[in-house]
């Protein structure tokens, strides 16, 4: 599967997290295993929202370096 196809597939699957609240207890107990169960792996899974975290931070600090050279 590729990564934009996993990535969609993810942000679906934590969307239902938010929405029901047994699937959420589910993924409480045991992120790894609640993953695993539904054939994504957890090492996977973690990286890629830790490089789409470290994406969206890089994209925040570059607006805020904007900002803070327009307003002195």
């Amino acid at each position: 599967m590729d990564k934009e196809s996993l990535k969609k597939e993810l942000f679906e699957l934590y969307e239902k997290l938010e929405r029901d609240k047994e699937l959420y207890k589910e993924f409480i107990a045991n992120e790894d295993k609640f993953l695993q169960d539904r054939g994504y792996d957890p090492v996977e899974v973690k990286e890629l929202f830790q490089g789409i975290t470290k994406e969206r931070n890089n994209i925040l600090k570059g607006v805020l370096e904007d900002q803070d050279k327009i307003i002195p």
